[in-house]
């Protein structure tokens, strides 16, 4: 056994995150890029370390992170990014990351898309 009372976890290109029941996030594997945060920055984490705290959903792409907070924020870490977690959009209800690209859902319907190190751009309204 390596984790309990985990809720969710995404993995890719040879490192994972996991979110558990109380809303940490963490992540273990390859990190050369940042996307376990500054958890073994550079190199491999070989143990689950700590990245963010008070999440509720998580995906993560080739070489970034992004995690929904329960206010509804959405943060973003790894290549193109800081290590540490910043702010990038609000009222973020979903998410989803790719290679370098990330999409989100927007409380009031909209998805906005952007590559890792640019802002995200509003690219459809589903019509609420």
């Amino acid at each position: 056994r390596v984790a309990t009372g985990v809720r969710d976890i995404k993995s890719h290109t040879g490192h994972a995150i996991l979110l558990h029941e109380r809303g940490d996030v963490q992540g273990t594997g390859g990190n050369i890029y940042g996307p376990l945060g500054r958890h073994g920055l550079g190199d491999k984490a070989v143990r689950w370390g700590p990245i963010l705290d008070g999440a509720t959903g998580i995906a993560t792409g080739a070489s970034h992170s992004l995690a929904i907070r329960a206010d509804q924020s959405l943060w973003i870490w790894g290549r193109n990014e800081s290590p540490d977690p910043r702010s990038v959009l609000t009222e973020v209800i979903g998410v989803a990351a790719g290679s370098d690209t990330s999409i989100a859902l927007t409380q009031d319907g909209a998805l906005w898309q952007w590559r890792t190190g640019a802002r995200p751009r509003r690219i459809f309204d589903c019509g609420r």
